[in-house]
């Protein structure tokens, strides 16, 4: 159980990863209207590529439980928040975090199931 853990962790935060050095490198003209970007890690299924990006940041998925996942985000510009996919058809959403020097500790919960995707929800 704890190889298959550790698996995970890597897989997802190499997932994590390359999703933020996409992230990274993207700019957008100071005219672009497109609707707040989400970035989502999944389970299995890759990751969506951002349609927009408007804050700066940067997230570390550093536990996977199966039913929970833990992480910290370092937010530099804009809000963020989490939004965790259950396998059960049920979501939990946390708070808007704002820039500051200091990261922030992040999760999601999906008692009774597991979670099978991660969204970064931005915006400002």
């Amino acid at each position: 159980m704890s190889g298959r853990i550790a698996r995970n962790i890597v897989r997802l935060g190499m997932v994590a990863a390359a999703a933020l050095g996409v992230l990274a490198t993207t700019t957008l003209p100071a005219a672009a209207t497109a609707p707040a970007a989400d970035q989502s890690i999944s389970t299995g299924s890759g990751v969506a590529s951002p349609e927009a990006v408007t804050a700066s940041y940067r997230c570390t998925i550093t536990a996977d439980y199966g039913w929970r996942w833990e992480g910290s985000c370092r937010i530099y510009s804009g809000e963020l928040r989490t939004i965790t996919y259950c396998a059960n058809g049920t979501s939990t959403t946390g708070l808007w975090i704002g820039a500051r020097t200091d990261p922030w500790a992040v999760w999601g919960n999906c008692p009774g199931s597991s979670w099978t995707r991660i969204v970064f929800q931005t915006r400002g």
